[in-house]
């Protein structure tokens, strides 16, 4: 399970608290419904898998005070999904992107630094 006897601060590290509008709870069941349909449309068929990847994103943006990172986001998901197979395996079950599709399946705001165009790179 992801909290494990980790701290808070240690799982979402941040270098300086970030004054922001806290964000709304996001595991409700009118975020459920919205990531369903925004991947019935994207042709996404969201498995058990998925969700726990999904879940994974929606605590970080409900427990980390600088959620602009997707540097930070994206190495703690490669490490937290690591005996499953790391960013190979998040990248089978979000081809385009894992960070990019979640955040557009839940509609969460854009991440800093997503996607690094010089290097054709996306997070």
């Amino acid at each position: 399970m992801m909290f494990s006897d980790v701290s808070l601060d240690e799982m979402f590290p941040r270098a300086h608290p970030v004054m922001r509008t806290p964000l709304p709870h996001l595991k409700v069941d009118r975020v459920y419904d919205l990531i369903s349909k925004n991947a019935a449309e994207r042709g996404i068929t969201l498995t058990d898998a998925h969700m726990d990847v999904v879940n994974f994103v929606l605590d970080f943006y409900e427990h980390c005070d600088d959620c602009q990172n997707a540097r930070a986001l994206a190495d703690m998901m490669q490490e937290e999904f690591l005996r499953q197979g790391g960013r190979k395996y998040l990248y089978q079950l979000f081809p385009d992107g894992p960070l990019s599709t979640i955040h557009d399946l839940a509609d969460l705001p854009k991440l800093g630094n997503e996607s690094d165009k010089s290097f054709g790179t996306n997070w």
